[in-house]
């Protein structure tokens, strides 16, 4: 597959992309019945959006800060202190850019400090090669509603290997993602065993494959390999012109997208305030 041409204005798209996945999420938990789990939204600018959830103060990625940039240095002392009213650590995820130097400057006087990378990863919306097509994996599209929508959570936060009895909104949150617009909810099945789960978002021309997961007992089978190419063949068909994902570099999920034609676009920072 073919990587297009990163600009500026295809960045803010992917940033655009992903940032809206991640709030929609959000929402979704915060609006399950008195909000068990404490979500609270902001937006600091057009661009800056941060979210929390103070009932699950260790779940470090519901602490999120995205699109910050150079411009948005003076921001970051409002960002930490709503959080530190809160008690909560935020994590921050930036995208390259050029004149780093006053961000991270901020950052520091803040109490951050640089805690890791996530690769964004691309490609040309194009079909992929159909050699998971004699695999034993099955993959089907979950229905909005339904036991196999509670299917979907289970087996996605299981692979997360989140606790059912501890995150019961997580579970009812997930659930209706079937539900959203434009967004499909996948169930990678062995021998009628539910074993993978994952999603795809399309949208502003973008198949954005997002949040597969395996539970421990279904790995090295061939799901994630299955669920991705299912949804690369349904974003092609749904009119995506890019691919687009992310992940944390060395791990096999990494390696299962590049092995599926995916390469790097760009590595993000994770800034965290400790």
């Amino acid at each position: 597959m073919s990587v297009p041409l990163l600009t500026e204005g295809m960045r803010a798209r992917i940033e655009n992309c992903s940032q809206a996945f991640h709030t929609r999420w959000l929402e979704l938990l915060r609006d399950q019945p008195g909000n068990p789990s404490g979500v609270e939204i902001r937006r600091f600018s057009d661009e800056v959006v941060a979210t929390s959830a103070t009932k699950c103060p260790d779940v470090q990625w519901l602490q999120h800060v995205s699109r910050l940039s150079p411009a948005d240095a003076a921001l970051v002392p409002k960002v930490a202190a709503w959080y530190h009213a809160k008690m909560l650590r935020p994590r921050f995820e930036i995208a390259p850019c050029s004149d780093f130097e006053p961000l991270s400057a901020a950052l520091v006087d803040v109490g951050a400090r640089h805690t890791g990378f996530i690769d964004v990863l691309w490609s040309r919306a194009t079909p992929p090669d159909d050699n998971d097509r004699a695999s034993a994996v099955t993959v089907r599209v979950i229905e909005p509603g339904g036991q196999d929508a509670q299917q979907f959570a289970r087996v996605l936060l299981g692979g997360y290997e989140v606790p059912d009895d501890t995150f019961t909104a997580h579970w009812a949150a997930v659930a209706l993602w079937p539900a959203e617009p434009e967004w499909s909810c996948y169930l990678a099945e062995v021998d009628g065993e539910s074993l993978g789960a994952a999603a795809l978002i399309v949208t502003d021309g973008i198949g954005y494959l997002a949040n597969a997961a395996t539970l421990p007992a279904g790995r090295q089978q061939g799901c994630q390999q299955a669920l991705i190419h299912r949804r690369m063949r349904d974003a092609v068909a749904a009119g995506c012109e890019l691919f687009l994902t992310m992940a944390i570099p060395g791990l096999v999920s990494h390696r299962n997208l590049e092995r599926a034609g995916l390469g790097v676009a760009y590595t993000k920072a994770v800034w965290t305030v400790t």
